[in-house]
């Protein structure tokens, strides 16, 4: 799929999901979402993981399974590994950033 085919897929559709992707399709994505204006969050655990989880708005490493490298590449780390922990994360920040206003 060319960068092109991608950006018309994006664009075509409100909600996608990608799942089970290498990490240099991870990239790609990423690149792709940033391109249209999107703020992107990568999830990844593995060394390959490490430029995808640099390039993203946000970059979240897991705690329990993710190797050195990418908790060093990401800006936030499960440490729990449990995704419903991000949007616990995401909702606690929200707070914290309305307080402050």
């Amino acid at each position: 799929m060319t960068a092109e085919d991608l950006d018309a897929l994006l664009s075509n559709h409100e909600e996608i999901v990608f799942a089970r992707t290498s990490p240099q399709q991870k990239l790609i994505i990423v690149e792709a979402f940033q391109r249209s204006g999107q703020i992107v969050a990568v999830t990844g655990d593995g060394v390959n993981d490490s430029p995808a989880l640099k390039k993203a708005d946000i970059g979240i490493a897991m705690g329990i399974a993710g190797s050195d490298v990418s908790k060093e590449a990401a800006d936030m780390i499960l440490l729990d590994d449990n995704f419903a922990s991000i949007v616990t994360g995401v909702e606690e920040g929200r707070l914290i950033f309305d307080n402050l206003k």
